[in-house]
């Protein structure tokens, strides 16, 4: 509590002193500066750019999360059984993952869809931090995370001379453009090789867009035969062999009267990976495939200007599959899974402008998931339905900004489950004493409903050796989490030469859900989901940046506390698996003359604890990468080259079982050299 006033009245003290510029204050732009922005949303936010993503060599969306030092975004290692997105202190399932406003399913097994999404055709990633479940329901405890697709818009021709505009018409009335991006990798270390393709196209009329984007990524993976004493001569594979496509179609209908779209997605990915070495497990593969496809509508209807409806019905299926195969003689063994889950939702949202002052939105949502496979006797259902209200409120020439707002939640009792009802408040304030200046609190309860897997499914883990082995049981008695979170913040332009901010959160949590081990002496070792009874996240960040005319510079540190109430000790506990401390830095520099960009980028996270309540921590995390870039054509083609893990896992601290980044992580590519282009077109 003391850290907590200490750092309100640093906040406040901050904004006082750097407030001493009146308003008067003109913010100037000359030939070698940018003018640094403030976000003007409420709640703590940042943003991706698409040059950002296309600097930072990402293929995916989680790809390009890394970049940011309060978001934690890890691989399938030996202590996370899935890819997961952690803000917050809080993981898979407490952060809604949308595009374009729309939320995208999650996977069966608890990996994050982020890991699925192509950064092709990106305008710009928004990252809302703190809990916002009355917008967006019980998967928003940690954050949201909302994609926004580029839109190419027809000229309207409003500015334009009448010769011009008839001219134009006569040329087309019809607007083409996209791009193509190829991409090929080498990993001289492994005598490896990888791929990637991508492409996106848009055609806009007066009323019609449509919206194509693709992507295919290829890594054949590297084998190494080996000998053992019980199987003989096996062969496994030392780094993944991973395939993954990605399509996205969305078209839409634009009038005056607001639009209506229908959207199809469609990913496939196949990953065949081993990493354990011993014992009877020794050879061993496992083969991932899944298969995900969504259709949707979406819609709006504009009344007036002070009125106006969002709303989208969407269907979600998604199906994957395991083959387990052991390599181990007459103990040799193959086993298959087969899970699937079917899903719908519909939500409908009012904007209303009553007057200059207020800004309410108000809808309904509902959501119905469902799950079968081989680990069920029959398909589970489960629904989830809500009101919802929230009311921004503009004082003083928008100094003072203030936004109230509810959600109420039943989850109806099905198949002998019990009815849940859930209310929650939410309250946000932001004060800009100065154009220059925005201080930023927010209080948000949030809850999250047990989901389908972490009741029922069985997920088995072979990755890495020792207590990377092991399964992951659902449990059916769980009950329903509930948060209150704290959010603190101070954002600063300093005379325009560069803007920072720094920020602080509070999250207390009843019946918290998370893999808890519950027999450690087993192999594999036993993991099941329970209520770890009342847990706490705590921590801050720290960002600050300056872009010049050919120079660009970020920085930022997070530190993130988690602890769990472990009730039979009555001590609090290390909660695992999260990164204590992360440190991201980037900068770039455009060549005069050449006109060639140069960039660098580096992350660092620290040891994690890998189980609670042990001793165990995994190695830390280092990545460098170089990025060199140049434009031809107008700037219609661009041609680069690639450094990632430019450092080839040289870090600082090893895991308490002596492993190195390179082991844990299985990083076994080792340096990658990529070399591709991008071309864009338009008519």
């Amino acid at each position: 509590m003391k850290r907590c006033i200490i750092f309100c009245i640093v906040c406040f003290s901050l904004s006082l002193l750097f407030a001493q510029e009146t308003e008067d204050d003109v913010i100037t732009v000359s030939a070698d500066k940018i003018e640094q922005q403030i976000d003007e949303s409420v709640e703590q936010k940042r943003t991706i750019t698409n040059e950002d993503i296309r600097k930072s060599g990402a293929k995916t969306v989680g790809d390009a999360l890394k970049t940011l030092p309060d978001v934690t975004v890890s691989a399938a290692t030996a202590g996370n059984a899935n890819e997961s997105v952690t803000m917050q202190g809080l993981g898979n399932g407490y952060v809604k993952i949308m595009i374009d406003g729309v939320s995208v399913s999650t996977d069966i097994s608890g990996a994050t869809p982020i890991f699925q999404i192509p950064v092709e055709n990106i305008e710009r990633i928004e990252v809302i931090k703190g809990a916002d479940s009355v917008l967006y329901g019980s998967e928003a405890m940690g954050g949201v995370i909302n994609i926004i697709t580029k839109r190419e818009e027809p000229d309207s021709g409003e500015n334009n001379s009448e010769a011009e505009n008839a001219k134009k018409q006569k040329k087309t009335k019809v607007k083409i453009a996209g791009s193509v991006t190829e991409e090929i990798g080498f990993m001289p270390l492994i005598l490896g090789w990888k791929n990637y393709t991508a492409g996106n196209l848009s055609i806009t009329s007066k009323h019609i867009s449509n919206i194509l984007i693709g992507s295919f990524d290829y890594n054949p993976g590297k084998q190494r035969p080996v000998h053992d004493a019980l199987a003989g001569k096996i062969t496994y594979y030392e780094n993944p062999k991973k395939l993954q496509g990605f399509v996205r179609n969305t078209f839409t209908w634009k009038d005056t009267w607001g639009s209506v779209g229908v959207y199809g997605l469609y990913t496939g990915s196949k990953q065949v990976s081993n990493f354990t070495k011993t014992g009877f497990d020794k050879g061993s593969d496992l083969t991932y495939a899944s298969q995900r496809g969504e259709l949707g509508i979406t819609g709006k209807y504009i009344n007036s200007e002070k009125f106006y409806l969002d709303s989208f019905i969407v269907g979600k299926l998604y199906v994957l599959d395991t083959i387990y195969n052991v390599k181990a003689g007459v103990h040799s063994s193959s086993k298959r899974t087969h899970s699937n889950a079917l899903d719908a939702e519909f939500d409908i949202r009012a904007h209303w402008l009553p007057n200059s002052i207020n800004d309410l939105t108000f809808g309904v949502n509902a959501a119905l998931t469902s799950m079968s496979g081989t680990a069920f006797a029959k398909r589970k259902y489960a629904l989830e339905t809500a009101l919802f209200v929230q009311d921004v409120i503009s004082l003083f020439d928008g100094k003072l900004t203030l936004v109230p707002g509810a959600r109420f939640t039943v989850a109806p009792g099905i198949q002998g489950s019990s009815t849940i009802y859930m209310g929650t408040p939410k309250f946000s304030v932001k004060y800009n004493p100065v154009e220059t200046t925005a201080l930023r609190f927010s209080y948000g309860m949030g809850y999250k409903i047990p989901s389908l897997k972490e009741k029922y499914w069985i997920f088995r883990h072979n990755y890495a050796p020792g207590l990377g082995n092991f399964i992951l049981y659902g449990n059916p008695k769980l009950v329903p989490e509930k948060s209150h979170s704290f959010n603190i913040g101070l954002e600063q332009n300093v005379k325009n030469l560069f803007t920072f901010s720094i920020g602080g959160y509070f999250n207390f949590i009843l019946d918290l859900i998370d893999s808890v081990v519950i027999d450690r002496l087993s192999s594999p070792q036993i993991r099941e989901y329970r209520n770890v009874d009342k847990a706490m996240t705590y921590g801050g960040d720290f960002s600050a940046g300056t872009e010049l005319d050919r120079f660009k510079i970020k920085i930022g540190y997070a530190y993130t506390g988690a602890k769990f109430f472990d009730a039979p000790t009555a001590r609090w506990e290390d909660l695992a698996l999260r990164v204590n401390h992360r440190v991201t830095a980037y900068t770039s520099y455009r060549i005069p003359v050449i006109e060639t960009e140069i960039s660098l980028s580096m992350q660092w996270n620290s040891p994690q604890l890998l189980t609670e309540k042990s001793a165990y921590y995994t190695p830390d995390y280092l990545m460098v990468g170089l990025d060199i870039s140049k434009k031809f054509l107008d700037e219609k083609l661009e041609i680069y080259a690639a450094l990632d893990n430019m450092l080839n896992n040289i870090h600082f601290i090893k895991g308490t079982n002596k492993e190195t980044q390179k082991q844990y992580y299985g990083l076994t590519d080792g340096i990658v050299l990529r070399v591709g282009g991008k071309y864009t077109f338009r008519n």
